[in-house]
């Protein structure tokens, strides 16, 4: 094992092996790789000026432990008297002040000799290493955390926390990129992350909205300074069956400078100075809390690309939402969608359009964007952002948050949630039966006659309701699978693109199944790049038999084709696939 002090000198044999079993020889030394519920009236923000800026306890701890391998015991506790006379009740401190006086009589082999050897002596061992990998793996201020897609103009601040090494970040939002200004040590569940119920002392894993801001006045010592109360559990939660709640950033009892990593009921607890510093710089319902068992920090240019593919995959949802026609925005939804009240992709994409008419592009508009990976789902992205609509009777504006999940190569919507803000909103258009007035006179029979004339008249509607929903979301099927044909195609993987054919497939020329595989195979991977897309489709469905028409844009190279094309296609063990593919009108 390699010390991270690489140009020490020796050091006598009890600070040696103090460095070397109570801090892991510290060899983690080397260089690193909107919308939400809120009260309308919290506490105001404290005043930055009049919190107290001590020297930061972390790098303190890295010059107590510098001075020991450079034999420096002397020297060492004069820092460490330093840091305890900024912080006295700095427990971890006087637990090393403790081991440092021992140290000048008998050799001191681990942190905490010099004491009882208790749970408490083994939460002190670990916030210590804690502590030490916090300054040994601070992420470079050229990393972003890849959680951070894009922050809102008035988002300013950001915190991103790292459970396993027990700290949170927080980052300024700059001309748009996110960049770390501070990171402070904090305490998590006792059990770790991944909160699933009430009272199972986990802190929670997701995106987050600070809701309030309780002052510590209002409070028991037990939260130092304040609160922060957390939007858990978000909508996420509430749909995988997430429970409990009251999760708070707070500080903690004037007696103590802090806790243990893992000492909480589920809250995240910083030390009182760090808590104030937070408080003051964060914007109740705009500031996210983003909480990761493991943040991964990544270049610019990645961050970048993984930004600009976020923003065109929400600007094509902006567009189809604009084209008026469901089964162009029926594309963007998973079939495994489920809104907050129970209702299926069809059912909530025709809720969207109530009250609609035909719009073009420029009337849909969307502000106000910010977009997370989630923590813990590499392969989910969630949107919050302000939309805009353009209508007759003027503009509606409306809050949304999107949940957008990877499937196979395509990422779908499998949560939306919308909500009415201001304006003009759009009225509901469907004609609704007037009813019937009863006329003096007539007899019972006759009403009844009407009153059942009425009601067949209103199944009937019904039911061509159901079976418009039940076309619409058979339509929206067969664009879906034509749209992972053409990313199969353009990707160049054969094998995917293959698997669209169906087992009775009736080849262009009569030749065989394995032939024209064999050649579609030679055409396709011989390439060296392929786009193929496509527009104005029309689909046409009839039980398990679907013909879908559309005019095809292919370039390779220099050949550059436009033509029209057929798809007759059949629905199979549920799935659609090819039968019969015709190119020309």
């Amino acid at each position: 094992m390699v010390s991270f002090f690489r140009s020490a000198k020796p050091a006598p044999s009890g600070a040696g092996q103090y460095l070397l079993v109570a801090t892991l020889t510290f060899a983690l030394f080397s260089s690193p790789s909107g919308p939400v519920f809120a009260n309308n009236n919290p506490a105001p923000k404290p005043d930055l000026a009049t919190i107290g800026s001590g020297p930061n306890p972390d790098l303190l701890l890295i010059d107590v432990y510098k001075s020991l391998a450079n034999n420096q015991i002397t020297k060492a506790q004069t820092q460490i008297d330093s840091l305890l006379a900024a912080y006295p009740n700095f427990q971890l401190g006087h637990l090393i002040r403790g081991d440092l006086i021992a140290m000048r009589a008998n050799p001191v082999t681990q942190l905490g000799t010099a004491n009882a050897n208790n749970e408490k002596l083994k939460d002190l061992r670990a916030e210590a290493i804690a502590r030490i990998r916090a300054i040994t793996e601070r992420p470079s201020p050229d990393l972003v955390p890849l959680n951070l897609l894009n922050l809102a103009d008035d988002q300013k601040f950001a915190l991103v926390m790292d459970a396993q090494r027990a700290r949170i970040y927080l980052y300024e939002n700059v001309n748009g990129i996110p960049t770390l200004r501070s990171d402070y040590y904090v305490s998590q569940g006792k059990f770790g992350v991944d909160k699933a119920k009430e009272g199972d002392q986990r802190t929670p894993i997701g995106v987050y909205f600070i809701t309030n801001r309780l002052p510590g006045a209002k409070l028991p010592d037990f939260y130092g300074p304040g609160a922060l109360p957390l939007n858990y559990p978000n909508e996420w939660d509430k749909l995988r069956g997430r429970g409990g709640s009251g999760i708070w950033l707070h500080g903690v009892p004037a007696t103590n400078y802090s806790r243990p990593p893992l000492a909480s009921d589920g809250c995240v607890v910083l030390a009182n100075p760090d808590f104030l510093k937070v408080s003051a710089m964060v914007d109740i319902a705009k500031t996210p809390v983003v909480i990761s068992d493991r943040l991964n920090f990544v270049s610019r240019q990645v961050w970048m690309n993984e930004k600009l593919n976020a923003r065109k995959m929400l600007d094509m949802w902006r567009q189809d939402f604009a084209s008026a026609n469901p089964i162009f925005l029926a594309k963007h939804y998973s079939r495994n969608f489920k809104s907050i009240s129970g209702d299926n992709a069809a059912t909530w994409i025709q809720k969207q359009y109530v009250g609609l008419q035909s719009m073009n592009d420029s009337a849909v508009k969307i502000r106000e964007q910010s977009q997370f990976k989630y923590p813990g789902r590499e392969d989910m992205i969630v949107n919050f952002f302000t939309q805009d609509i353009n209508t007759s009777r003027g503009v509606a504006t409306y809050k949304r948050r999107q949940y957008w999940a990877k499937e196979g190569a395509q990422w779908s919507i499998v949560y939306e949630e919308n909500n009415f803000i201001s304006g003009t909103k759009p009225e509901n258009e469907i004609v609704k039966l007037d009813k019937p007035k009863a006329e003096t006179g007539r007899e019972t029979t006759t009403t009844q006659t009407n009153m059942a004339a009425i009601a067949a008249n209103q199944a009937a509607k019904s039911k061509q309701t159901v079976d418009k929903k039940n076309g619409a979301q058979a339509q929206a099927e067969v664009l879906k699978t034509v749209d992972r044909w053409l990313n199969a195609w353009t990707n160049k993987n054969t094998k995917a693109y293959l698997t669209h054919y169906a087992k009775d497939f009736q080849t262009p020329n009569g030749e065989s199944r394995k032939s024209w595989m064999e050649e579609r195979k030679s055409r396709i991977e011989g390439k060296s790049k392929i786009s193929v897309r496509y527009e104005s489709p029309v689909v046409t469905v009839e039980g398990n038999n679907a013909t879908v028409k559309f005019r095809q844009h292919y370039q390779s190279g220099a050949l550059v084709a436009s033509s029209r094309k057929t798809l007759v296609m059949v629905k199979q063990d549920g799935k659609w696939l090819i039968k019969q593919e015709k190119t020309g009108s």
